[in-house]
């Protein structure tokens, strides 16, 4: 398992950090706090999450993340075809985010739990996309 927790996280750090997910294939957990993952962070990686065949359980937790980072994330979830569980943290998920988190989901088959969790409100529309995806995920088992 790798956990960082920390206030501010720059690229270099989260490359760095990406760069040790990359060469531990045998890697069965991340956790991740922070503030804020920019979009380039939030692409390195999403890249290296794709390179750890054995992870179980991804965590992230950030006060932002953005549109883009979300599509990053979820891409890395459609890429990952044996993760079961997902918690992520943070303050606001729009109505893109949603669906690029809700389309990733469809695309999980061995998801088993999702904890899911925003300071604000999800919108209609948001929670429709994650409804819809949900009905497509037979493994799950948790929300």
């Amino acid at each position: 398992a790798i956990s960082l927790e920390c206030v501010d996280l720059s690229d270099d750090g989260v490359k760095k950090f990406s760069e040790g997910i990359r060469h531990a294939p045998a890697l069965q957990e991340i956790s991740l706090v922070c503030r804020r993952i920019s979009d380039v962070g939030m692409k390195d990686l999403s890249d290296a999450i794709r390179f750890a065949p054995a992870l179980q359980n991804i965590s992230l937790r950030c006060r932002e993340i953005s549109d883009e980072g979300m599509k990053s994330f979820s891409e890395a979830i459609r890429h990952s075809p044996a993760l079961p569980s997902i918690s992520l943290q943070c303050r606001e998920i729009s109505d893109d985010g949603m669906k690029y988190f809700s389309e990733a989901i469809r695309h999980a088959p061995a998801l088993q739990e999702i904890s899911l969790k925003c300071r604000r409100e999800i919108s209609d529309v948001g929670m429709k996309d994650l409804s819809d995806a949900i009905r497509f995920a037979p493994a799950l088992q948790n929300i």
